[in-house]
């Protein structure tokens, strides 16, 4: 870089902060994001934290690597994302290689008055050594400045100022840290080192709104660049501006020392705010002024079906009407509740008060709602009432049988389109690879009581659209059992049948629930087995086992139908829990995979109420995978993001558009994609979905 082009560069810096703007302090004052998608300054992380749902995607260039990434804000104090690092200067030129890694942070300390926000973070906790680095940071707000200070160690503190402090409570901490190779980082590298690195940043907020001035000084001396290809490091101070122009668009330009030139662009939105949702939104039934004076329980069921709510077994009480409720998988528990008992209301005697329904999912059974008449009343026709009200009234029984009734299936076919999207960062030989597809997907309760249990089938086309799969062919050796290496050979038909199963469910007491599928279970496989599942109604756990004889599905025969002599029985043991107060759901298991290897996994999956959902998963079993360098991993991880396109016009309930941010072509760590699991089938059901839902219940 020019000293006259360094000097013009500086100068602009200094003139946004001198020269007087139109208007008043800045609103937007929210961290921007550093060279790696986190948040953060120029080269150093801060402890900031985006909002819970952000998700996030982007590029940047700093010599010598461009990065991609996207990412999300699983939880309010967790971030995790997805970065494909690769060798080049030239950000539309081809990197000679490339250093996949999955990085996230966990905010340890929230900031108050006195006390600043506190957060560890791990960049490549899986993925290529030479990116590899982990940090504690924390960050002080002062007016329109952020302050950031912290310790690295690997990447981040290769600096060497003082001794790793960890090597005192082992020397496990204090081991020779090798900063390059062809071994991906595993957690037994995480936090060693001999030495670690101090860093610091402060990005000031200007009186122009959405623009903010960074400068950093890193702790990383470039060793392993220096030792590959005698890398001239440039100095370890960076200044730069970003412009956040709208607030899903951000992008920043600077410096690093006095010879390299930074950019990024990135790209944000919380899921909570997008415009999709499960279902087409419907004006409720009015509530009627005057009380009937005679039931009708055919109209009332007739009137209910009219806009997808199936009621049956109804029943009056001397002052209760009783009715059993088929919910629908797509629309809240509490709205098709609230809307069934303005039903109830319109076609009760005048002398009844209250009014039960029993709920029922697919066949499954579960809990009682009694409502009160007078409650709903007050609400709707007079504007006295509130949700708050009516749920301070409102009696909900577990007890099973409570209508007389096993299992009420809905007795509808429901279709819907599924725009399914796989996306793969984290290749070190093939480089960024994907695949798209659309699905035409159904399902249908079959309206047979057998055995107490409800049958349901269903099934789904799939119709390639376009990916670059060649790409593993190319690169990587088939063995000769694949298990998920040969999906290329899958997307070669352009239409094949993804799904196609029968399945028998049934609630066996209270909180137990059971189900038994076979057919064509997924995209690779087809087979029969079970699940069994414990979920105790108003408590946060749940446990469960499943175990699956399976099949290879053979992708050379027309729709992918024939199935290969390969088979074997797979299955795992699982739990729940539910972070109160919130829609996160954290699940582990642990069991025999596809590849015969045996492992574990660990899983976040967050909610929201227009149906969209964020999970991360991460998985390690006793097998490894290998790429064209020699490389090894235990570890299989990644992200998926699904956002309903249920209310666009003429697409079906449930219709989505699904990106899976994940490794493709792999064996190891991989299970039965099944399709119908139990904890989603229950989640209608369950206390959480009643309770967060519960201001639908006057919609």
């Amino acid at each position: 870089m020019s000293r006259r082009s360094y000097i013009l560069l500086c100068a602009c810096s200094l003139g946004l902060l001198c020269i007087s703007p139109s208007k008043t302090l800045a609103q937007n004052h929210k961290p921007s994001v550093n060279l790696s998608g986190q948040l953060g300054f120029n080269l150093v992380p801060s402890a900031r934290m985006d909002e819970a749902g952000t998700a996030r995607f982007g590029l940047s260039t700093l010599d010598p690597y461009v990065n991609g990434f996207i990412g999300f804000q699983i939880a309010d104090p967790l971030y995790i994302s997805l970065r494909q690092t690769g060798n080049s200067s030239d950000i539309i030129g081809d990197p000679k290689r490339l250093y996949p890694g999955v990085d996230f942070k966990l905010r340890l300390l929230t900031e108050n008055r006195y006390r600043p926000e506190v957060s560890v973070g791990i960049q490549s906790a899986t993925g290529h050594k030479r990116t590899g680095g982990e940090y504690i940071v924390a960050s002080k707000r002062y007016n329109n400045f952020d302050f950031s200070a912290g310790i690295g160690w690997g990447r981040y503190g290769s600096a060497a100022h003082f001794e790793n402090p960890l090597k005192g409570i082992s020397n496990h901490f204090g081991k020779t840290r090798e900063l390059d190779g062809e071994n991906p980082v595993a957690p037994n590298d995480w936090f060693t080192g001999e030495d670690i690195g101090l860093f610091a940043g402060i990005e000031y907020f200007t009186p122009w709104d959405g623009v903010s001035i960074k400068a950093d000084w890193g702790a990383d001396r470039n060793e392993a660049e220096h030792a590959a290809y005698n890398f001239s490091n440039a100095a370890p101070w960076s200044l730069g501006i970003n412009y956040t122009p709208v607030h899903w668009a951000d992008m920043s330009l600077g410096i690093q020392g006095t010879d390299k030139v930074m950019a990024r662009i990135s790209f944000q939105n919380n899921i909570s705010r997008w415009p999709g949702h499960t279902y087409k939104a419907t004006d409720p039934p009015p509530l009627n002024v005057v009380r009937p004076g005679n039931p009708d329980p055919e109209a009332l069921t007739h009137n209910a079906l009219a806009e997808g709510i199936t009621l049956d077994n109804i029943h009056y009480n001397t002052a209760t009407t009783q009715a059993a409720i088929a919910l629908d998988t797509h629309k809240p528990a509490t709205l098709q509740i609230g809307r069934a008992a303005r039903h109830l209301a319109n076609n009760s005697p005048e002398d009844i008060e209250s009014l039960s329904l029993q709920t029922f999912h697919s066949g499954l059974r579960g809990p009682t709602l009694t409502l009160i008449r007078r409650d709903l009343e007050t609400a709707l026709l007079h504007r006295q009432g509130s949700p708050e009200e009516i749920w301070r009234n409102t009696s909900i029984s577990d007890d099973a049988g409570a209508n007389g009734l096993s299992t009420l299936p809905a007795k509808k076919w429901n279709f819907r389109l599924i725009i399914d999207n796989d996306l793969s960062l984290s290749e070190e030989d093939t480089g960024i690879i994907y695949r798209s597809a659309v699905l035409v997907d159904g399902s249908h309760s079959l309206g047979l009581n057998v055995l107490g249990g409800n049958l349901i089938t269903g099934g789904s086309l799939r119709l390639n659209v376009k990916d670059n799969l060649h790409r593993l062919r190319d690169f990587r050796p088939r063995p000769s059992l694949p298990v998920r290496s040969d999906i290329d050979t899958f997307t070669e038909e352009i239409v094949s049948v993804d799904r196609g199963y029968f399945g028998w469910f049934k609630t066996l007491n209270t909180d137990l629930h059971m189900g038994l599928t076979a057919g064509y279970l997924e995209e690779m496989y087809a087979g029969f087995g079970g699940e069994i599942l414990y979920r105790p109604f108003g408590k946060t756990y749940g446990l469960g086992a499943e175990a699956w004889q399976v099949f290879k599905r053979d992708p050379g025969e027309t729709l992918n139908l024939s199935l290969s002599k390969d088979h074997l029985l797979t299955g795992h043991v699982k739990a729940f829990y539910e972070v109160p107060n919130t829609s996160l759901t954290a699940s582990a298991e642990f069991g025999r995979y596809l590849a015969e290897d045996v492992g574990g996994g660990f899983a976040l999956e967050k909610r929201f109420k227009n149906g969209a959902k964020l999970k991360a998963f991460v998985t390690a079993t006793d097998q490894s995978d290998y790429d064209v360098f020699g490389s090894t991993t235990n570890l299989y991880s990644g992200l998926n993001l699904t956002v309903p396109i249920g209310n666009v016009k003429n697409l079906g309930k449930g219709s989505e558009i699904r990106v899976n941010a994940r490794p493709l072509g792999r064996d190891t760590g991989q299970r039965i994609d099944q399709p119908l699991p139990l904890y989603e089938m229950t989640e209608p059901l369950s206390y959480r979905e009643i309770t967060q839902q519960w201001n639908e219940i006057l919609n």
